[in-house]
Formats: C-alpha cells, sequence, structure tokens
C-alpha cells in the first residue's frame, strides 16, 4: 500500500496571503473613499491607511483604477448580502420598513457611501466608467429579477416592480447627498419614512419569495 501523499500547502497559504492583502487593500480603499471622497484617495493615501507599501498596492492592483474597479465588485456584493440574510424577517414587513433596512444596513454606511463616491466619479471618468460599466449593468439586472420576484406591484406592467425599486434605490443614494443640507437627523427619518409611505402605494413584498 503506497503511503498518502500530502499535498504541499504552501500554494495554499500564498492564496490565502493574496487573498488577505487584497482585502486590506480594498479596506483600506473603502475607508479613504469614505473619508476624503474619490479624488482625493489617492494610492498613497491608499497605502497610508492600508498600512502597506506603495509596491504591495501596484503588485496586486497595477492602477488606481484597477483598485476601485475591484472595490466597486466588492462593495456591490456587499450591497446584496444584508437583503439575502434578512429574507425571511423581511418577507412580513412592510415597503416602509424594507427601506429604512436597505437606508441602515445598506447605503446609508461606510461601504455604502464609498460606493456613492465611485458611481459620481463615473461621471466625468471615461476610464473609471469604462472599467465598470459591465459590471454596473450585470449587478442592475441581477436587483431587477430580485425586485421581480421579492415584490408585487399594483401596475399591470410586467417590469413595474423593478422600476419601483430602482427608483427607491435611487432616493436612498440621494438621501446620502441631502442628509448634507439637513442638521435634524429626525427630519431624515420622517424622509424616509414618507417615501416609504408613497412607495407602499405602488408596491408590496410577497408573502412568499418565487
Amino acid at each position: 500500500m503506497k503511503p498518502s501523499v500530502r499535498a504541499d500547502p504552501a500554494p495554499r497559504r500564498q492564496a490565502d496571503r493574496v487573498r488577505d492583502m487584497q482585502k486590506r487593500l480594498i479596506d483600506g480603499t473603502i475607508v479613504c473613499l469614505d473619508r476624503y471622497g474619490y479624488a482625493a484617495t489617492s494610492i498613497s493615501a491608499i497605502q497610508e491607511t492600508a498600512g502597506v507599501s506603495r509596491g504591495a498596492v501596484l503588485h496586486h492592483y497595477p492602477s488606481r483604477h484597477d483598485l476601485m474597479a475591484a472595490t466597486a465588485q466588492r462593495l456591490l456584493d456587499a450591497a446584496i448580502r444584508p437583503t439575502r440574510e434578512a429574507r425571511s424577517r423581511l418577507a412580513a414587513s412592510s415597503i416602509p420598513d424594507f427601506l429604512a433596512f436597505h437606508w441602515r444596513r445598506v447605503v446609508n454606511t461606510r461601504e455604502g457611501r464609498a460606493f456613492i463616491e465611485i458611481l459620481a466619479a463615473c461621471r466625468t471618468d471615461s476610464a473609471l466608467e469604462a472599467a465598470l460599466s459591465e459590471t454596473f449593468s450585470r449587478w442592475d439586472r441581477e436587483i431587477a429579477e430580485t425586485a421581480q420576484r421579492r415584490f408585487v406591484s399594483r401596475s399591470a406592467e410586467p417590469d413595474d416592480a423593478a422600476i419601483l425599486w430602482a427608483i427607491g434605490r435611487a432616493f436612498l443614494r440621494g438621501l446620502i447627498i441631502h442628509a448634507r443640507f439637513v442638521d435634524d437627523r429626525a427630519y431624515l427619518e420622517r424622509m424616509l419614512r414618507r417615501f416609504g409611505d408613497l412607495l407602499a402605494s405602488q408596491l408590496s413584498l410577497r408573502t412568499k419569495a418565487m
């Protein structure tokens, strides 16, 4: 009987180190985007925040756009996760509660604000927009398909649930900007609840997911 041959753990350890470093760099990018904004999130700022050398950054992400694209993908994945985790609890909730959940757990977070910085930058940074346009389109299609399964619209239009939820997401992103003009946190909460009531007049949650 031949002795069993153990797989060399070195490649696995190396892969773990690569993943750990990439996570560290993306985490640092998210902190910088939220703290300084897109324009001031330079490679130097990221390396200082992550506590790594410039060479380490460029080894994993040869350009700033490469790092921003990887960060955006991580943020898009994170934006979907809380809803998946809370699906059973939210199934019996109202649309205003569902909207408030997304505001507190997805949009008005460090990750959510960092993502908005990247989105806003795509308007004038053509290279960044080109790097992310396919990713954004694919993610939006997935969100639309999820909305069609999760919501019921009062309209006869077949894709109306997806459109209404897209309007809801746009409102939440806009609320991040509007918050700069509002001193009273309770006022923002009232806006959130009021918009949720308006959305609920056209949209409801399915009692059972399709």
